[in-house]
């Protein structure tokens, strides 16, 4: 559904009577109900006049909430409340209605008591928008009869409920529809912030509240801005616009490309080390290493810085090949209103031959950085797609897979206990690891552009260090988790005396984690900061944590300690009202050396835990250096990177496996479904790590690699150690084909699973499609 975009703009479903006169045309109570029966007709024929080029909205909107649907029961049968967590986010979405009614009413009030006739037209119009909205809603819910969500579970069957339907949510398209009046009339970025991140929260309420399914507000969430907008576009007094802020209207072919939404680049894109290699050889001044990912508006930002700066070199150098491939790449970008298109369709087959590790967690890890994918000894098989859509400020992504791994059989009733151990848990019952084969959403979320920030919601990757051997607070080495992300896209400088600082880039996350038992579906927040006070140096600090769950009620009080306390969690008991969480900390910088900036690159990720900062202890945190050279004497398309991390305490008697990545009241701690969130050497472990690239071109490369992982003896018996060494090439075949090739071979020796050495290699061959097929509006 499109509403206004079915029909020629600016859309005018219904002439309104007698608009020759300002005095006629003001907007009045009568002429809300004056215009409901056009509005009306407007938005249930809208489907009826979509031509080819609304597809571009409609499509990717219907391809989520379809997939939504189809993992609806999987959603809510994990993402389970306590009693007093469901009352609460009932309230939460309730209250926040009634706040979302009343400002319109305030502001028609306030305006006609004043005169100020945009906040009276704002008050009627989104007294308008929530009429229609509410008689969409409650037209739809008879005739989709879809069940509700039960308190620990839920089908959701359609046509099974007609006189408590659930889809689509009220809630979401009356909040919706009055934040697009309110934004549309008032554009600027503070309020977009305001309105729509009011919206969100009730929207997300509702389903914490176990009212509705994830789609049931989505697809409510789109129909009710997409309402909104209807109704400003139909019935706004445009000499409001002439008089007070010129005009808002959009004409067909004009936009700013700079209030678009931009989608993220996925984190294993080529992208990233080409636009990584030109920042290492001085031709991009700023860029964010420890805050992936980008935008494309982002990465199309240092695309033009880099190619401003490296005029001067010759067309057929490196450095200008490298840059005309990544414009190729970001060239449709910012060139349309509205816009879809399908990014990639991939297939991977690997086989691993030996034993791998699988649980870094407890004892080691053989495939690194891999979004949790599963693997096992035997074939492994990804086939996967991802798309991209962008519809004004509002953007989505979404990339899934199939996923086949082997099974394999359950611990030993030795290994079992030992775990348990390890954890302080009681010892779990032997369970065999069936074959896995699903279907599975790697990154999926929809956003907006508000200024230079985003905010998004769903499943999202983050990266947050400046190295490749992986973050020590948030990689892609576990599965993303669910989160609300609000991420200053592009770097800005601060005002006053902060301007010193340099261009600074700000993330917020509010997320959930999934396959944690002890406790049950804990919640994780984030903030992270980062500056750049030169061209060469960049400085970044980061605070995280764990908080409520089962066991743990969410409530203020907790919010608050979680903020504010300086104790650590208490030793016990289990549920402590008084737990602040499980809180971390983190510090990366990375810097150009001087007379050596366009060779030589060193930075570090610093991690601690039950710590303000880092650098408060640095004996009792985990460090992660590294340095990068660009490139060797003679040999320009040669580099090198070499990386150490250790969560081992450096100058103090070994504190074994509770004092990182764990905690005495989380203790599946810094893990989603069971992979570690940050750098999978694990728990009182070090590593080694060093890569050498040869860059045939932008896309093309061969890498060498190997990495040594070390157990300390004081988390597991008898320690353990694990050797490998890597090949990857890299082929892009034609413009749109590439191949990725990767074979490791790995010993590995841990006494707590086998005895004597293992060894296994793993071989993966990639398969890559980048079809840029694209439907789009100007």
């Amino acid at each position: 559904m499109s509403l206004d975009d079915a029909a020629p703009e600016p859309p005018n479903p219904t002439p309104s009577p007698k608009q020759d006169s300002g005095e006629e045309q003001a907007m009045s109570v009568k002429r809300v109900f004056l215009n409901l029966p056009g509005d009306q007709k407007a938005i249930w024929t809208s489907p009826l006049h979509l031509r080819p080029r609304d597809f571009s909205f409609v499509v990717p909107l219907l391809a989520t909430t379809g997939g939504l649907i189809g993992s609806d029961h999987h959603s809510m049968s994990r993402a389970q409340s306590k009693a007093i967590d469901i009352q609460r986010s009932n309230r939460i979405s309730n209250i926040g209605l009634g706040g979302m009614v009343a400002v319109p009413a305030f502001m028609y009030l306030w305006g006609s008591h004043r005169g100020n006739r945009r906040l009276r037209e704002t008050g009627l119009l989104s007294g308008e928008a929530l009429l229609n909205s509410l008689a969409f809603s409650e037209v739809l819910k008879p005739v989709f009869a879809r069940q509700r969500p039960t308190l620990t579970d839920g089908r959701g069957h359609f046509f099974q409920d007609p006189g408590n339907g659930s889809f689509p949510s009220s809630h979401a398209t009356l909040s919706w529809a009055v934040a697009s009046v309110i934004a549309h009339e008032y554009p600027g970025p503070l309020t977009k912030l305001l309105v729509y991140g009011g919206a969100s929260a009730i929207t997300i309420s509702r389903v914490t509240g176990r009212k509705h399914f994830p789609a049931d507000v989505v697809a409510a969430s789109a129909a009710g801005w997409l309402i909104g907008r209807h109704v400003y576009r139909a019935h706004h007094d445009k000499d409001l616009d002439l008089a007070n802020y010129g005009t808002f209207e959009r004409k067909p072919g004009e936009f700013d490309p700079a209030k678009l939404g931009s989608p993220f680049v996925p984190l294993d894109s080529w992208v990233y080390p080409a636009l990584k290699r030109l920042a290492a050889l001085g031709y991009i001044h700023v860029q964010f290493l420890g805050m992936e990912p980008w935008t494309r508006r982002e990465c199309l930002r240092q695309i033009n810085e880099a190619d401003d700066l490296a005029q001067d070199l010759l067309p057929d150098s490196d450095v200008r090949r490298t840059i005309r491939a990544l414009k190729a790449e970001f060239s449709q970008d910012g060139q349309h209103y509205q816009s879809a298109q399908i990014e990639s369709i991939y297939t991977r087959y690997g086989n691993i031959a030996g034993t791998p590790l699988r649980d870094s967690y407890h004892f080691g890890q053989t495939l690194w950085n891999d979004y949790g994918r599963p693997y096992d000894r035997g074939g492994n098989v990804i086939v996967g797609a991802s798309a991209r859509a962008v519809a004004g400020p509002f953007f989505f992504y979404v990339r899934g897979e199939y996923q086949h791994a082997p099974g394999r059989g359950a611990f030993t009733a030795a290994q079992r206990t030992l775990i348990a151990a390890l954890d302080a848990n009681p010892v779990q019952p032997a369970t065999p690891v069936p074959a896995t084969d699903r279907f599975q959403p790697l990154d999926m979320y929809a956003g907006v552009q508000v200024g230079n920030y985003a905010m998004t919601f769903g499943k999202q990757s983050l990266w947050l260090g400046p190295g490749e051997m992986s973050p020590l607070m948030v990689s892609n080495n576990a599965d993303p988790m669910y989160m609300l992300r609000l991420s200053q896209t592009t770097p800005a400088a601060l005002p006053w005396i902060f301007r010193y600082l340099g261009p600074v880039r700000i993330e917020f996350v509010f997320g959930k984690l999934s396959g944690h038992q002890f406790p049950a579906r804990p919640f994780f927040n984030l903030q992270k900061i980062s500056f750049h006070p030169t061209k060469n140096l960049e400085i970044g600090v980061t605070r995280a944590s764990l908080l409520w769950g089962v066991g743990h009620p969410a409530t203020l009080r907790s919010w608050g300690r979680n903020f504010t306390s300086t104790a650590d969690s208490p030793a016990g008991p289990f549920g402590n009202p008084d737990d602040p969480g499980d809180r971390k900390s983190g510090l990366d910088f990375s810097y150009r050396i001087p007379k050596l900036r366009d060779w030589l690159t060193l930075y570090l990720d610093y991690y601690s835990d039950d710590e303000p900062n880092p650098i408060w202890d640095p004996a009792l945190s985990a460090p992660n250096p590294g340095l990068y050279l660009s490139h060797f004497p003679r040999i320009p398309k040669l580099d090198l990177r070499v990386e150490a991390v250790s969560t081992q305490v450096l100058t103090s008697p070994d504190l074994g496996g509770r004092h990182k990545y764990f905690n005495n009241q989380y203790h599946d701690s810094h893990t989603n479904r069971g992979f570690l969130l940050g750098n999978p050497v694990g728990r009182d472990g070090r590593a080694y790590q060093a890569w050498s690239t040869y860059h045939f071109s932008a896309v093309t490369s061969l890498q060498f690699s190997y990495r040594q992982v070390k157990a300390s003896s004081k988390f597991l018996p008898g320690g353990g150690t694990q050797n490998d060494a890597s090949i990857r090439f890299r082929w892009q075949a034609r413009p749109e084909w590439s191949v990725d090739a990767f074979v490791q071979y790995e010993r590995w020796l841990v006494p707590a699973l086998h005895p004597s050495t293992q060894q296994n290699v793993t071989s993966q061959v990639q398969v890559t499609f980048r079809p840029r097929w694209q439907i789009h509006r100007d």
